[in-house]
């Protein structure tokens, strides 16, 4: 372990100070945290119906050095079409037809799962970050940053929008740099619109987004994503039909659920596990 790793431990607590820690040495190859499905995981996928040809299913809770995390993981069914976004800890014996991938840190992009989805004609969309990661294996990638847009099958668009921190979240380093181009996802499919916000603080742009049924919105804060208050804010202006928080420890379920009870709009708040 590197010198000095013991001293920047003790100033981060918890599991986004180890994620964060380990996005930060990942060259020194410092293999720390273990992904897995959780012991809590719910047995029965727990989905939204957008409407009848559209459905949108958590892919469930995993542990991630023994702590429960709602991860951005999430699966779409669209027309017999299958989506995976940032598949993580799936169990499935299920190929995708689409992956799309926000950035390349670990509890985002999944060698594993990505290896355990794959088919022949799977296409995978994602940053130049994580497309670098996988070119030797000869899988069909687009490569997108945010403002493209592509139309992998009939009826659907999906755009790739800004994803980034704003705060630094150690000293002057920022867990998700703007110049890394990571990025979030909205699709549209069948008339409806889902948006996707990737690991994110709430940044101007976002302030372009409009006509959402339903948003999928990081909460964890720890100047990694926005936190409870900021997915709040996002929210209130986004006025999605529904919203699913994302990205947290499950510590914070009193926090979120005090933040929630108390919201004042028409959005419907739903949690997945």
């Amino acid at each position: 372990m590197p010198e000095g790793w013991n001293r920047i431990t003790n100033m981060k607590n918890g599991l986004f100070g180890l994620v964060l820690l380990i996005i930060m040495h990942a060259s020194m190859g410092c293999s720390l945290i273990k992904i897995e499905k959780s012991e809590n995981r719910n047995p029965v996928p727990q989905s939204i119906i957008l409407n009848s040809g559209l459905e949108v299913s958590a892919t469930g809770l995993t542990t991630i050095s023994k702590s429960d995390f709602f991860p951005s993981s999430f699966r779409i069914e669209a027309n017999n079409t299958i989506i995976y976004i940032d598949p993580l800890a799936v169990e499935t014996g299920e190929k995708a037809d689409l992956i799309c991938i926000t950035h390349a840190h670990p509890d985002h992009f999944s060698k594993a799962d990505i290896q355990k989805l794959i088919k022949a004609d799977t296409r995978i969309v994602c940053p130049k970050t994580v497309a670098g990661k996988l070119r030797k294996y000869g899988y069909n990638i687009s490569v997108v940053k945010p403002g493209d847009l592509i139309e992998p099958a009939g009826n659907m668009i999906i755009e790739a929008v800004e994803a980034y921190n704003i705060n630094s979240a150690f000293l002057w380093i920022k867990a998700h740099p703007r110049s890394k181009q990571n990025v979030g996802y909205i699709f549209r499919i069948n008339g409806k619109s889902i948006y996707h916000a990737g690991d994110s603080d709430f940044v101007p742009e976002m302030k372009n987004i409009k006509n959402i049924d339903l948003a999928l919105v990081p909460v964890g804060g720890d100047n990694l994503t926005m936190g409870i208050d900021e997915a709040v804010k996002l929210i209130h202006h986004l006025r999605p039909g529904t919203a699913v928080p994302m990205h947290y420890e499950t510590k914070i379920n009193r926090d979120m659920n005090r933040a929630f009870k108390g919201f004042k709009s028409d959005v419907k708040i739903v949690k997945l596990d």
